[in-house]
């Protein structure tokens, strides 16, 4: 029983054998072409390639029968992003075919080696999967000779206009030679702001214990100090890695927000009534809801007719706090009149508040006027009987009371 189990096993296998012969027969790669450089089947030739490159392969292929929805495939062993598939065709018994990809080297190299040894796979497949025919190709990859890397940028997606924004650099060699005398500069061209930062040397190979110009990464932390006047929008900050033999630039994108953007602006009364010559007041209150002391600046627009005095037409508001503005207003004219003020920080306008006053009824006559006119008839009338007064002579009384002559009798 055993014995028979054996033989069938036997059998099966010699069976799987030669389907796998007849599968592989079907086609036959007759050459492949890396970069210009020609591998045959069988060859022991090993390509030379650079960490991150991306390679032309061309495969030249012929089939004995019919094969519908073919496809060529190549990859790396181990590597699903560095491979390359082409369109699916049928092949035709007897032609050549001739099929040209660009396959990405490999660039997972661990951190303790520079060059790296990979295999790359060549397949002609069918629909139904069976392989056609199949080439493999040993790759010898190995890093430039002078390679930075710019790992990581971190910055702040919103800054306000007049603060600084951090900027956080990750540099790490990938070549082959010592990274020597490494800067990093970030700026932001339409700002004309740039700040940078001294890497020093960076090895090829982090050979570990925090060895100054041994380790093949490092980080730092630059600042960028941004103008108050510089306008509300998204800009583009650049940065840029170099030292004599290299260079790299990545770019990050940061809102820079105006002073409105922390500053809120309320009217409670938008609207008053008077008489013309009476005086309104309407109150505007700014709240400063920023990080750092804001100056504003308040411009009275559209006086015709009307007097504006402002309590305090410049203001200092620290972080954190509000204050109120009185706008006092006084109508020559009656009839509706329109004004604004326009609250400006940094150069800018943070908000435009519309006012209207309404000057109806009588010309109004102040309380002091009204004083000043009594006082000056009272003044009047004291002058005449003060000279009525002065003008008349002294009056001569008689020993009755009664008046007597101006000559007098003599009774001697």
């Amino acid at each position: 029983m055993i014995q028979s189990k054996v033989g069938l096993s036997i059998v099966g296998l010699f069976a799987v054998l030669f389907l796998s012969s007849l599968v592989s027969a079907v086609g036959t790669i007759n050459q492949v072409e890396v970069a210009g450089v020609s591998v045959t089947p069988g060859s022991t030739t090993q390509i030379a390639g650079f960490y991150r490159d991306a390679i032309p392969v061309r495969v030249e292929f012929t089939s004995t029968v019919v094969e519908e929805e073919s496809r060529v495939k190549m990859w790396f062993s181990g590597s699903r992003v560095n491979a390359a598939t082409s369109e699916r065709f049928d092949v035709l018994a007897g032609p050549i075919y001739s099929k040209i990809l660009s396959v990405p080297l490999p660039d997972d190299f661990d951190d303790d080696v520079t060059e790296e040894t990979f295999t790359l796979h060549v397949q002609v497949e069918s629909r139904n999967g069976g392989r056609v025919a199949e080439q493999q190709i040993t790759f010898s990859v190995q890093r430039e000779s002078f390679d930075l890397d710019i790992l990581d940028v971190e910055v702040s997606s919103e800054v306000q206009a007049g603060d600084s924004v951090a900027v956080d650099v990750v540099l790490k060699n990938r070549g082959r030679q010592d990274a020597d005398d490494t800067f990093v500069v970030v700026r932001i061209p339409s700002l004309g702001v740039e700040d940078r930062a001294y890497f020093g040397d960076l090895s090829p190979v982090d050979e570990g214990g925090n060895v100054p110009d041994k380790e093949d990464a490092g980080a730092r932390r630059l600042f960028l100090r941004l103008p108050k006047t510089a306008a509300p929008g998204v800009y583009t900050v650049e940065v840029e890695a170099f030292n004599a033999n290299t260079v790299q630039k990545m770019t990050r994108k940061v809102a820079v927000l105006g002073a409105g953007a922390s500053t809120m602006v309320v009217a409670p009364v938008h609207t008053a009534s008077a008489a013309p010559g009476q005086t309104s007041e309407y109150q505007i209150i700014l709240v400063n809801d920023g990080n750092r002391v804001q100056v504003y600046e308040l411009v009275v627009e559209g006086k015709n007719g009307l007097s504006i005095q402002l309590s305090d037409p410049v203001v200092a508001i620290p972080a954190g706090t509000s204050r109120t503005i009185t706008a006092s207003v006084i109508a020559a004219d009656a009839g509706t009149h329109t004004f604004a003020v326009n609250v400006h920080a940094g150069g800018q306008l943070v908000q435009r508040e519309p006012f209207t006053l309404r000057a109806e009824g009588a010309h109004a006559t102040s309380g002091s006027t009204v004083l000043l006119i009594v006082l000056a008839i009272i003044f009047v009338v004291l002058l005449i009987v003060l000279i009525v007064l002065l003008t008349r002579g002294p009056v001569d009384m008689g020993p009755e009371g009664e008046l007597g002559s101006s000559q007098g009798e003599s009774y001697y």
